[in-house]
């Protein structure tokens, strides 16, 4: 009977740990598959659309709004941050995104966000004629989001590719 009790308060206080567990894995497992489509459709959309303000056009519908900065970026040369948070419905998969009546909630400074940083290879850069160009962009996607019951504790998942100027046949 001793033996007994004692695994089932074992049991009943590993619980709790592995459920949370389960609930980061999840949670981390989505924001990867975010993160891999992002940088696939930016793969898609090539170089010459690496720019902010290409990033919604042309049925791309890569970033939210318009994407004002770099405006012009065909050296290459110009960082930017977007975000993509109501593009891809962020609010839909992770804690802190959703009002109790299942609706987004826009208000919270806790709702999960997404963001693509876009900067110039600086390895790639060549140099003719007083101006510099890269044949890489470097870009960063990240999704940050805050663990569930907790609001002191943010998550964040993040991968970079490079975009090449080029396509390598």
């Amino acid at each position: 009977m001793i033996i007994l009790s004692s695994m089932l308060i074992l049991i009943g206080a590993t619980l709790p740990v592995m459920a949370r567990s389960v609930r980061y894995a999840s949670e981390f497992n989505q924001a990867q598959m975010l993160v891999m489509h992002k940088i696939a459709q930016l793969q898609e959309a090539g170089y010459s659309n690496i720019e902010g303000s290409k990033l919604n056009q042309n049925n791309l519908k890569i970033i939210d709004g318009t994407g004002t900065s770099p405006l012009n970026n065909s050296n290459g040369d110009v960082s930017a941050t977007v975000e993509f948070t109501t593009t891809d419905n962020l609010w839909r998969y992770f804690p802190g995104g959703m009002t109790s009546l299942g609706a987004q909630d826009t208000t919270s400074a806790t709702r999960p966000r997404g963001y693509i940083f876009i900067e110039p290879f600086t390895p790639s850069a060549t140099t003719s004629g007083g101006v510099t160009t890269y044949s890489l962009i470097r870009v960063t996607i990240v999704v940050q989001w805050w663990g569930w019951g907790s609001v002191t504790q943010m998550h964040h998942y993040s991968a970079s590719t490079l975009i090449s100027k080029t396509l390598v046949q």
